[in-house]
């Protein structure tokens, strides 16, 4: 079946696992990405914020809404909610935590490690999504999206602010599955 004849369709819902044992947050409420699939657009955030967790969807918050109104609604690309994949880096808002052992792991910390527990399934999901057309638009927001997109831990956002960074998430599958 090829893109070109396929008409996309409305899901919410995993495309692959997490890696939750991996995750200081396992057990929490997911907010499952969502939009249109297959897609040529995806935007994928750091993680939900309270508002996304309430409602179950990404991008619905006082930010989401903001970004949404500012980059795509009405602009010139056309692109509306209901033609963008959304999903985040990280599946479960973050929060400070106390693992077996009296561990504390702060907020920022559990956010990380939630980022790196939910990589692979974020690189697989973007793959399926976007069926490994090398020119679909995968817009990072925040540096943690960056980060997990390109596998660059120490990358700084605002280094490549409005560049362009081709991503093969066909190599990135391989190399997650090694």
């Amino acid at each position: 079946m090829s893109a070109a004849s396929t008409e996309p369709y409305y899901f919410q819902g995993l495309i692959v696992q997490p890696d939750c044992q991996f995750c200081p947050l396992r057990g929490s409420k997911m907010v499952l990405p969502d939009g249109p699939y297959p897609a040529r657009m995806c935007v994928v955030g750091e993680g939900p914020g309270a508002e996304e967790e309430r409602l179950g969807q990404g991008f619905v918050g006082a930010s989401g809404e903001a970004q949404w109104e500012m980059c795509w609604n009405g602009g010139d690309g056309g692109f509306t909610r209901d033609r963008v994949w959304v999903s985040n880096s990280a599946l479960c808002l973050p929060r400070a935590v106390t693992l077996p052992g009296h561990v504390k792991i702060s907020k920022e910390q559990a956010k990380f490690m939630s980022v790196k527990a939910c990589r692979r399934r974020l690189i697989g999901e973007l793959l399926s999504v976007t069926q490994g057309d090398p020119d679909a638009v995968i817009v990072a927001v925040g540096a943690l999206a960056f980060q997990s997109l390109t596998g660059n831990w120490h990358a700084k956002i605002h280094d490549y602010r409005g560049s362009i960074n081709p991503v093969d998430l066909k190599d990135l599958w391989e190399e997650l599955n090694r």
